[in-house]
């Protein structure tokens, strides 16, 4: 029969007296444990982990996992890298939320899957330190780039001048290597707490295993710690600061649909009353000067006339121009709040079993239920690191645009979409143009005595 034999990290025997230790004693053996399988007869139930249905499930879905991770952060960042589009200061922090979940794809996904399916640790002391170590960076980056997201987006939307004044892209670089360096002092403790050890199993067979040591800390304190720090205070944060974003672009879309109505129907578009001067009843009908002066009337209605067309078109094209800005902002926004929603929710199991090992009495470390819910907890929040990608796909057109240039090559398309731009822009300045031009000369035949032009 296979059997269970666990080892605590302090002495590193059998410990079958379990019932005898205090609480925080045994949450410590529990989080210290290492399953191996042997033919001894020390208990008669099968290891959950040993039956091929589960085995299945697990590879299969950590490899799913590990596959978004890996492909879908680093399609992210070349993108950001190679597309123009995507070249702005939220793009960058998302981008370096690619990068935290891309090293949790590459040190924690198998990693963690082979501590459950094989009895030994076969990658090495420091890939184990770096296990520990990139799964708390990783998680202590990202909650830290959301913040930092968060909080730019509020004073770009809400203080906007304030926002350039302060948030300069020099600031904000230097702001996101502060997140860095602190994510990785905050983790550095794991290089200490973490090492491998080798257990001999009795028949000269010897066993690796990949442990924290939780005597040389406060396991309770560091976890409750975490849970606060890096979980319930940034997410309340965040909360408010997007409540508030939400609540000032609906007053900003309030705002601007009063402004279209008021200011361009009646300040920017006023109509252009005939000049007195050329009135058909102030001239003697027949005359051929009378004649003349009535075409020159007509012409220079007809060019009032398209004046006033294109002035109401410059109008609605500003007004458009601003809903778009408008929907834009909405659209970045919605996005950073499913991220946020998502980041929460992935990482809430995790920390609810803590809570529930550390606070509940019923907890049973060697249940099959435990056993299988451990994994299952750090398979969630990692597939928050792969999940990322997807919602950018999904809720970003430019994402989207930029995917498929980067997977087709479709370098002609952005050329063509830039001369498309450029020639944009050049229509726009003549057209501008062509007006001033025009009521330069309409003023200028308004003024004109006894009709000389």
């Amino acid at each position: 029969m296979y059997t269970m034999r666990m080892f605590i990290a302090s002495k590193f025997r059998p410990s079958l007296a379990l019932g005898t230790t205090n609480r925080t004693e045994q949450i410590n053996f529990l989080e210290n444990i290492n399953v191996t399988r042997t033919n001894e007869s020390l208990s008669d139930d099968e290891y959950i982990f040993d039956r091929t249905d589960i085995r299945a499930i697990f590879i299969t879905l950590y490899t799913i996992v590990f596959c978004c991770c890996f492909f879908g952060n680093l399609l992210v960042i070349l993108v950001v890298t190679l597309s123009r589009r995507l070249r702005s200061i939220t793009n960058f922090f998302l981008a370096n939320l690619a990068v935290a979940d891309l090293c949790v794809g590459v040190f924690c996904v198998f990693q963690n899957l082979t501590i459950y399916l094989i009895p030994s640790w076969v990658f090495g002391d420091f890939l184990c330190k770096m296990y520990q170590f990139v799964h708390s960076l990783s998680y202590t980056a990202s909650i830290f780039i959301l913040v930092v997201i968060c909080t730019e987006r509020y004073f770009a939307i809400i203080h906007p001048i304030t926002c350039k004044q302060i948030l300069t892209s020099t600031r904000l670089r230097l702001v996101i290597v502060g997140v860095w360096i602190t994510s990785a002092a905050y983790s550095a403790p794991k290089f200490i707490w973490v090492e491998t050890i080798k257990n001999s199993l009795g028949d000269g067979r010897t066993e690796t295993i990949c442990i924290s040591h939780r005597r040389k800390y406060n396991s309770e304190l560091f976890d409750m710690i975490n849970f606060g720090l890096l979980y319930v205070t940034p997410l309340f944060v965040m909360t408010v600061l997007y409540t508030r974003i939400a609540v000032g672009l609906w007053q900003s879309s309030q705002s601007l649909q009063h402004l279209g109505r008021v200011q361009c129907c009646a300040t920017q578009c006023p109509r252009v009353e005939k000049p007195p001067e050329f009135e058909p009843q102030r001239t003697f009908v027949g005359t051929t000067e009378t004649k003349k002066m009535l075409k020159r009337c007509m012409k220079i209605n007809e060019a009032m006339k398209n004046v006033r067309n294109t002035e109401s078109r410059d109008c609605h094209h500003l007004s458009h121009l601003s809903r778009n800005v408008l929907r834009a902002r909405r659209g970045v926004v919605r996005m950073l709040i499913v991220v946020v929603l998502t980041f929460a929710i992935c990482n809430l199991p995790f920390h609810a079993r803590k809570m529930w090992q550390y606070w509940s009495s019923g907890y049973e470390g060697t249940s099959d239920f435990s056993t299988l819910l451990t994994p299952l907890t750090f398979l969630i929040t990692y597939f928050n690191s792969g999940i990322n990608p997807l919602l950018y796909a999904f809720l970003s057109k430019n994402f989207r645009k930029g995917m498929r240039e980067l997977l087709f090559c479709n370098f002609h398309g952005k050329r063509k979409s830039e001369n498309m731009i450029i020639l944009n822009s050049v229509g726009v300045g003549l057209r501008r143009s062509s007006t001033r031009s025009t009521r330069a000369n309409c003023s200028t035949v308004t003024m004109a005595p006894n009709g000389d032009s």
